[in-house]
């Protein structure tokens, strides 16, 4: 039987977080299950797909996670990511490989990107499968509006306003894909949990595999979670006075402040006023209908379940008195983890051989 490469490209805000963990930490286990999940393009999100097709002014932040700084770095990685990725897979015998990064979908943006894609994985195995996730635009937007601020942006996400922009218009963006790959080998899934397999984008993603994931598989129910919008007015002006990246790399200063407000988020609200997700909707109704009847035979033309978006769960102002809340409840969190750090750091130095007690004292 040959080999078959199954590419997810997300698209963002679709659960790829949860895919790419779960591939990540189970890699072993998949792979006993016929499964390879390769570690060349990274750990758990293979961001370095991304990186290695996508044009220089649509991946510089992910260079900076992925440390490929100073420029030489960066050509040298271009050279070699191409043969390290085929030794890795070709080492490996399992029958269906697995590769997942979400910007592949908004960074990687002509046929030209796309076939920098095709060029190293076509070798790989005997045939490639495109998967992609969508979910409806007034959602995207709506989903993306904490994750842009949680990214360190300092002004609010702009509401898409025309019918062509690449990261809401879906027929565009399948229809590079198709181009590259053949529309037959580009597979559509709708990101709702009503009709996922198992109501869960993981155990759907692996029935497309053939594959039924057992109980020493762990999937993890929520991860990458919405900040409430008092939060994420906060962290807004947050990242005025501690940006994200640094001029080559991550600001460490930043830590996990999103982790912490999230820790603290109430029930989320809607963060732009539903007039807005309204007419996002509205925008690409048309495009929409062509991509159900292209790519998913749906001769109605509907791509996505009705939803009705009310004004009355819009988020109200950020008050100085809720801004101070927050403050104290990131102090405490902050606080909570460091004691549980020392205590941490107090078992290992007890499990320490007492020469190396001695040596650790000696040292003081």
């Amino acid at each position: 039987m040959g080999k078959t490469l199954y590419l997810h490209i997300g698209t963002e805000k679709t659960g790829s977080t949860a895919l790419q963990t779960v591939s990540g930490t189970n890699r072993a286990k998949l792979t006993e299950h016929g499964i390879f999940y390769p570690k060349t393009a990274g750990e758990r999100n293979h961001i370095m797909l991304a990186i290695f097709a996508g044009d220089r002014s649509n991946t510089l932040d992910l260079r900076r996670v992925a440390r490929l700084f100073p420029e030489p770095a960066y050509e040298q990685f271009k050279v070699d990511f191409p043969d390290a990725l085929r030794s890795e897979v070709e080492a490996n015998q399992c029958p269906r490989i697995c590769l997942s990064n979400e910007h592949l979908s908004s960074r990687v943006k002509t046929v030209k990107e796309i076939s920098r894609v095709a060029e190293i994985i076509r070798p790989l195995a005997e045939s490639v499968k495109i998967v992609v996730y969508l979910r409806p635009q007034a959602e995207l937007f709506l989903s993306s509006y904490s994750t842009h601020i949680k990214a360190g942006h300092t002004k609010v996400l702009t509401a898409p306003k025309i019918a062509q922009h690449f990261r809401y218009n879906y027929e565009n963006l399948l229809s590079l894909w198709a181009e590259v790959f053949g529309e037959d080998n580009v597979i559509v899934r709708i990101y709702d949990r009503k009709t996922l397999v198992g109501h869960d984008v993981v155990k759907d993603f692996f029935s497309i595999l053939d594959y039924e994931p057992g109980p020493d598989i762990e999937i993890p129910t929520t991860l990458n979670g919405r900040l409430d919008h008092e939060a994420t007015c906060f962290l807004l002006e947050f990242n005025k006075h501690v940006p994200l990246f640094l001029a080559e790399s991550v600001n460490p200063d930043r830590a996990d402040i999103s982790a912490a407000l999230e820790a603290g988020s109430k029930v989320p609200t809607l963060p732009v006023p539903a007039s807005v997700l309204r007419d996002i909707a509205n925008t690409y109704e048309e495009s929409n209908a062509r991509v159900a009847r292209r790519f998913l035979g749906r001769t109605d033309g509907k791509l996505f379940s009705d939803v009705e978006y009310r004004s009355e769960s819009e988020g109200k102002p950020l008050t100085i008195e809720r801004a101070v809340e927050i403050s104290a409840h990131l102090w405490r969190w902050k606080q909570r983890e460091i004691q549980r750090l020392k205590a941490q750091l107090a078992a290992m130095r007890k499990q320490l051989p007492t020469k190396g007690k001695r040596q650790s004292r000696s040292a003081r």
